[in-house]
């Protein structure tokens, strides 16, 4: 995630207007009643007593004497810079969107799909090498059958868009860090599938895949676990019908 990201997020979870400063700091600053964030050249949040804290804290309330009004809201768009992407690379992005997408309906509770089967389907036989092949395939196919990614190729950016009905900061907060994995590691992979799978075990599925993108170690403990809350089944065994397994979150 980059710095124009946090910000954006930060303003709008805070209620308050960023303010660039300008040189020498080149920083960003958002003043609520109580604090006063500087968010530096680098993305890095600094309270007024200079210290640091992640995005995820203050989405949770947790460098804060009060704690941020624990409401929900019913839309959330996330817009990333396209930055090195290729047709290939954005291809990997809906591929992998795709292939988990039920789980991640259920995760978030959303309303609807981000990507129709249809449009994948055709999406996948077209040549999408270069940006600009992906860009006449994806007008050839019909945007249509993709209103939860969007592209804009004159701005140089792509929109991730949930709707739903219950999601909270610390649920908004748990898919900017899934939207940036995935942009990462679309990236890194020489090439993606779009096949889903029937998961007897949602949990442990999603749970390994998370895993695999990079979501491990305790810095995403709390992360995966807001990720796992609403799926059924059991991170601990693969296999559901194993007896005596004990349930493990995150």
């Amino acid at each position: 995630m980059d710095r124009k990201e946090i910000v954006k997020i930060l303003s709008e979870a805070l209620g308050s207007q960023a303010k660039y400063l300008g040189a020498p700091s080149f920083a960003y600053e958002i003043k609520t009643e109580k604090e006063i964030y500087t968010i530096d050249r680098q993305g890095t949040i600094i309270t007024s007593q200079g210290r640091v804290v992640t995005l995820n804290e203050i989405l949770k309330g947790e460098d804060s004497e009060e704690k941020i009004e624990d409401t929900t809201i019913d839309s959330f768009n996330l817009e990333i810079p396209l930055g090195e992407h290729t047709g290939k690379t954005l291809i990997n992005i809906l591929n992998m969107l795709y292939s988990k997408q039920q789980l991640i309906v259920k995760t978030f509770e959303l309303k609807e799909p981000f990507i129709e089967e249809t449009f994948i389907k055709n999406l996948n036989l077209k040549r999408t090498e270069t940006l600009e092949e992906f860009q006449n395939a994806i007008t050839e196919v019909g945007t249509d059958g993709c209103k939860g990614i969007s592209f804009d190729f004159e701005k140089g950016t792509f929109t991730f868009k949930l709707l739903g009905e219950t999601l909270s900061h610390e649920k908004i907060s748990a898919f900017i860090e899934l939207a940036s994995l995935i942009n990462v590691n679309a990236q890194k992979l020489k090439h993606t599938s779009f096949k889903q799978t029937q998961e007897d075990n949602p949990k442990y599925a999603f749970r390994t895949w998370l895993i695999r993108l990079g979501m491990n170690g305790s810095r995403y403990k709390d992360i995966r676990k807001t990720l796992l809350s609403n799926l059924e089944g059991s991170c601990a065994f693969r296999k559901l019908q194993q007896e005596g397994s004990a349930e493990i979150n995150g």
